[in-house]
């Protein structure tokens, strides 16, 4: 008897939930044509248009308004578009609707990807809007790409919305290095402070990968001197990336990939020249030398291959997919605090 009733309520729970996802919201595609309409006039807005979906089963509910602007776009203006975007959400007749703004110079982006839920930050929104106009006024060439802060009530944060908020990526132009990537750094610390809570990706040019990549803060001078140090000193060729506050590693964390040999030996010898200067910043720090970026790093912070090795503090490994072998050991007995036979 019990399981008779336990199933017709599991059967009524689904007849339920099968009804909610079979009602379709109100079409809202009049509204957003002739709001992108509207938009379409606006001062220094050169085209404006729009994808629209409403369709519950195939989990397609969702508009973006996509504007170019024009090239002597100003700070003012750009904020007048994000402010009349945000206002038109506010009225509510969107509810239910994934909703996105893009505004676009070329590959220049300013998005505001609203998601489903209320926003509770519009002022900061908007003025992150006249920031990106002085970012691309700050790095001449560079392609700025800023996904707008978004606060929803409660502090609710969906997982499908990591990623898509709070985010700004600047690549500079095809001849810039190492120098030009800490340059950029440089610079976002001094003239533009209060944006040092995004989470940044700044990418030298094609022809020499460099990439800074933060979270929650900018980097240091003292991270940025290793960072000129580690990168000029080319004896085994390699590229670096900086990694500050990544989520399942240390708060530092200098990653070498070697670029004219995949040799476990090479990475050794680059590990071997490179401890030492990585060494002379506040513990811990993450150090990693192989023929990919990643350092065999997977997603949970656990290294899967040769070499890694946290400086003053203790690398994680898997032992079913990989231990140590014999001369890593022995640059982690030199710089990590545990372990056996490790430095304390």
């Amino acid at each position: 008897m019990f399981f008779r009733r336990l199933l017709s309520v599991v059967i009524a729970l689904l007849v339920v939930l099968l009804a909610a996802c079979g009602t379709d919201l109100p079409d809202r595609r009049t509204d957003v044509a002739e709001f992108t309409d509207r938009i379409r006039e606006m001062p220094g807005v050169v085209a404006a248009s729009y994808d629209f979906a409403n369709s519950r089963p195939q989990g397609m509910v969702f508009f973006t308004i996509y504007v170019d602007v024009a090239d002597q776009l100003t700070g003012e203006q750009v904020k007048l578009i994000a402010a009349r975007y945000l206002r038109q959400l506010r009225t509510g007749k969107y509810a239910g609707y994934r909703a996105e703004l893009d505004i676009r110079h070329g590959w220049n982006l300013f998005a505001i990807d609203s998601a489903r839920l209320p926003i509770t930050n519009t002022d900061q929104i908007v003025q992150q809007s006249s920031e990106w106009v002085a970012l691309r006024r700050e790095f001449p060439g560079a392609t700025v790409r800023f996904r707008a802060t978004i606060d929803h009530p409660d502090g609710q944060m969906p997982i499908q919305e990591y990623g898509h908020a709070n985010g700004a990526t600047i690549t500079l132009n095809g001849g810039a290095d190492y120098t030009g990537v800490a340059a950029t750094a440089r610079t976002l610390a001094d003239r533009f402070p209060h944006l040092a809570g995004i989470d940044w990706t700044i990418n030298a040019g094609k022809d020499h990968p460099a990439q800074i990549v933060t979270s929650r803060r900018l980097p240091t001078a003292a991270e940025l001197d290793v960072w000129h140090r580690l990168n000029a000193d080319q004896t085994i060729p390699h590229f670096d990336r900086l990694r500050i506050n990544g989520p399942a590693t240390p708060p530092v964390w200098f990653s070498e990939e070697t670029t004219k040999s995949h040799d476990v030996s090479v990475a050794l010898q680059l590990a071997q020249r490179h401890l030492p200067i990585v060494a002379a910043l506040p513990a811990p720090v993450l150090y990693t030398a192989s023929d990919q970026i990643s350092g065999h790093i997977g997603d949970q912070g656990l290294a899967g291959g040769p070499v890694s090795v946290t400086v003053g503090g203790c690398t994680k490994h898997d032992p079913l997919v990989y231990r140590p072998i014999p001369a890593e050991q022995a640059l982690i007995n030199t710089y990590e605090t545990c372990g056996p036979g490790a430095k304390k």
